[in-house]
């Protein structure tokens, strides 16, 4: 089956670009050796990022007036999301870690009629999220190779308290800022992994409105109720696993935007505005990964009752109604990805007012 094949093939791709900061959950089966392994190179990853950042704020103290070392500067600060990135990490391991081998298990078993519906899912987000894999990681190799074709010693515009330009220091600078950056495109795929999971949420809800508009019998209905409530709690899982991702993309996003949007009105030299300009695209594109599948799932989880409601029930028995109006009343409250207070229920109404903020 094609869309069996190529899910596949997603989870291998999405599982292979978060290999530089161990994104992926491991196995329930991995030994105690292997996991204090990934911890221990997850905070050899925070160190790396911290002493990135001392640099960067050493820099920005001195620079306040150079728009194009501000610019820089933002970007040289993203590596703040991996310490973020391994917080969420070890908060959600295990709701990561149960939405995930739950994604692989159901793939693994997945009929014709649901075939269909999957391939219609990849089809519609792999150009999207495909060039955003590849444009995270061809944003660093550029980033990298920028001190071999122009006047820079290192890849970010950023001072050090000592000199920084005699060897071996030099190049122990350089490879440590080059191993941040990868990170910084480890974390940016991490935005990929968490809209997989909500994506197939969507998907498998989808899947059970096909079922229940297929039903024919108590038994088969009362099967659909099990999956559906099974189905709740995956989702809810899989929206507590990506809520603080989203938050931070989200507030990231919108913050840098914002920032960058009022350099623009200070200084419009054209070196500026290209990198602003490339810098808005990405944030708005990261903001864009959550509130797409998101939307997609609060409609395809309230389609579930919709589906109900719309079979004959009327002439059915009792037990039958009784069934239907269960799935009815779980469907009445949709499946959302929000913190009260703090962040709206995102959709693509959230992600309009955001773009209206960064014009």
């Amino acid at each position: 089956m094609r869309g069996q094949m190529m899910l596949k093939k997603i989870f291998f791709f999405v599982k292979l670009s978060l290999f530089p900061v161990l994104c992926w959950p491991q196995s329930k089966d991995a030994t105690r050796l292997r996991m204090t392994c990934v911890k221990l190179y997850q905070y050899f990853c925070i160190i790396l990022a911290i002493c990135l950042q001392l640099p960067v704020i050493y820099t920005m103290t001195n620079h306040l007036d150079d728009f194009l070392v501000l610019v820089d500067l933002i970007i040289g600060m993203s590596a703040n999301h991996v310490l973020l990135l391994y917080s969420f990490i070890s908060i959600m391991y295990n709701y990561l870690q149960y939405v995930t081998f739950e994604m692989i298990d159901f793939s693994e078993l997945i009929k014709p009629h649901e075939d269909i519906i999957i391939q219609r899912y990849i089809d519609k987000c792999i150009i999207l999220y495909g060039a955003s894999l590849i444009t995270f990681y061809l944003a660093s190799v550029v980033v990298i190779i920028l001190p071999f074709v122009m006047d820079q010693p290192f890849p970010l515009l950023i001072e050090y308290p000592f000199d920084a330009h005699h060897q071996p220091l030099r190049t122990i600078l350089y490879i440590h800022q080059v191993i941040v950056g990868i990170h910084v495109s480890g974390q940016l795929c991490s935005n990929v992994f968490m809209a997989l999971l909500l994506w197939f949420a969507s998907a498998r809800f989808e899947i059970l409105t096909e079922e229940l508009r297929k039903t024919t019998d108590i038994y088969h209905l009362a099967k659909c109720i099990r999956k559906h409530q099974h189905l709740l709690k995956y989702a809810n899982e899989a929206v507590l696993a990506a809520r603080p991702f989203a938050l931070t993309t989200v507030c990231c996003s919108t913050i840098c935007m914002v920032i960058l949007c009022l350099l623009l009105l200070t200084n419009r030299s054209m070196i500026l505005v290209l990198k602003c300009f490339g810098l808005v695209v990405s944030g708005l594109s990261e903001v864009f990964m959550y509130t797409w599948p998101a939307e997609n799932l609060i409609y395809m989880s309230q389609d579930v009752g919709q589906a109900a409601f719309d079979m004959s029930w009327y002439d059915q028995s009792i037990e039958i109604r009784n069934c239907i109006q269960i799935i009815m009343q779980r469907s009445q409250k949709p499946v959302t990805i929000a913190i009260p207070c703090v962040m709206p229920t995102l959709s693509l109404n959230y992600f309009a007012s955001v773009r209206r903020i960064s014009n």
